[in-house]
């Protein structure tokens, strides 16, 4: 029996919700930890943005998603029948217009707590809140873009090639991590004050960045199998998207040797970053130093995604085929 789309939603709606209040407590978790357990004025900014990129994160592949549903007819979409998606429903759906949108009216509610109440406080309505506007905006996009799917019509494919797809992601993730670690740049572990080739140094910054590729390798465990799988629906993409793995013999190792690896050039690029530095004179940004020492990673992390999201590729790619024949067999019947 096909389910309702209400009924269906609802039982989503008990996944996505403890969902997004994990990953935000985690993300302003390390924000807070990160910052020494405060929370100034200065902030503000800092955490708007950490939600912001969470929330797009979170309905950037959302459409692709309800193509799926509706093209495999999973779901029966009766309740939208009749229902038409005005022009400035179009336009604030887009997921960079919602993000910024609701980027500005959480900087507008903290700066209007911040006058009202102490830091914690703040802190506390922060976590509390942002998950469920979070998902305020995921519901009321959610109906949008199911009604945008019956109209969607691709005049190009929207993604050439996965490289570009995961530099996408990448570069958001970049902007996450560098949000997140920010406040480090006042401790004094991470302080360059003290020489810029210090042992202190050299360790902290390798030990955060070992937690840092942590973090995004946990998170991109969610298989795209469906995302893939909808885009091919709406012919954002093609069958060419993925052909073939980068560096195959990167593959042929197991991913514990892999990790040593990759620690081992980590440690050792760090000291050459160091050492250059401190050769050369030139005086870097936190984030920046951050950014140049975590290059290893970002080359690593690349690489495991794109095997990753290759197979649940192809996996798409099986999926559609098989849809295509049985969707032969019944008109056959």
């Amino acid at each position: 029996m096909i389910p309702d789309y209400l009924k269906f939603i609802r039982i989503q709606d008990k996944k996505i919700l403890p969902f997004l209040f994990l990953v935000v407590f985690i993300m302003i978790g390390f924000y807070w930890k990160n910052n020494g357990y405060e929370f100034n004025q200065s902030d503000i900014y800092y955490l708007s943005g950490i939600v912001g990129i969470l929330l797009f994160s979170s309905i950037y592949e959302l459409k692709a998603f309800w193509a799926y549903k509706c093209v495999t007819k999973a779901i029966d979409f009766s309740f939208f029948s009749g229902k038409k998606l005005g022009r400035m429903e179009t336009w604030c759906s887009q997921p960079f217009v919602a993000s910024i949108l609701f980027t500005v009216v959480v900087v507008v509610i903290i700066q209007g707590f911040y006058f009202l109440h102490s830091p914690m406080y703040i802190l506390v309505t922060l976590l509390a809140i942002s998950p469920i506007f979070m998902y305020i905006v995921f519901q009321i996009l959610r109906t949008s873009y199911i009604k945008q799917v019956a109209t969607a019509a691709v005049e190009r494919v929207k993604y050439k090639h996965l490289y570009f797809y995961i530099f996408y992601y990448l570069f958001l993730s970049i902007i996450l991590n560098i949000l997140t670690i920010s406040p480090l740049k006042r401790e004094s572990d991470f302080s360059l004050q003290a020489g810029i080739f210090s042992a202190r140094v050299v360790v902290a910054m390798f030990i955060l960045c070992c937690i840092v590729l942590m973090m995004n390798l946990l998170f991109t465990r969610l298989s795209k199998r469906y995302i893939f799988l909808g885009r091919l629906f709406l012919k954002e993409i093609d069958f060419y998207f993925s052909v073939s793995l980068p560096w195959p013999a990167f593959y042929d190792k197991p991913f514990w040797l892999r990790i040593i690896l990759l620690l081992i050039i980590e440690f050792v690029w760090i000291i050459l970053v160091t050492m250059l530095l401190a050769w050369s004179g030139w005086q870097l940004w936190f984030e920046i130093y951050f950014l140049v020492c975590f290059l290893p990673c970002i080359g690593f992390n690349y690489l495991h995604i794109y095997a990753l999201w290759h197979r649940d590729f192809l996996m798409a790619c099986d999926m559609y085929f098989r849809w295509g024949t049985i969707e032969k067999q019944t008109h056959l019947w």
